[in-house]
């Protein structure tokens, strides 16, 4: 399976994605940015939901604390 990238979640319509793709994109082992949530969640900066060991991250919040702009968004997704 590919690696996710920034460009490939900007292009999503996605409303969230799988913490595994949010841990990719900032080049971070997934179960390290799983227990950060559990664990610490006041150090996670973006929304996001955990049901058991799957966590959900509300995409677009994340894009914006990663530094993409709403009109970077728009440009990608008309590409």
């Amino acid at each position: 399976m590919a690696r996710m990238t920034l460009d490939d979640l900007v292009r999503m319509d996605s409303a969230v994605i799988p913490g595994t793709w949010a841990a990719q994109v900032m080049g971070m082992d997934s179960t390290r940015l799983l227990g950060y949530a559990r664990d610490r969640p006041e150090l996670i900066a973006f929304p996001f939901q955990l049901s058991g060991t799957h966590m959900k991250i509300h995409r677009v919040p994340f894009l914006r604390w990663l530094g993409v702009t709403d009109e970077q968004m728009r440009e990608k997704r008309l590409r």
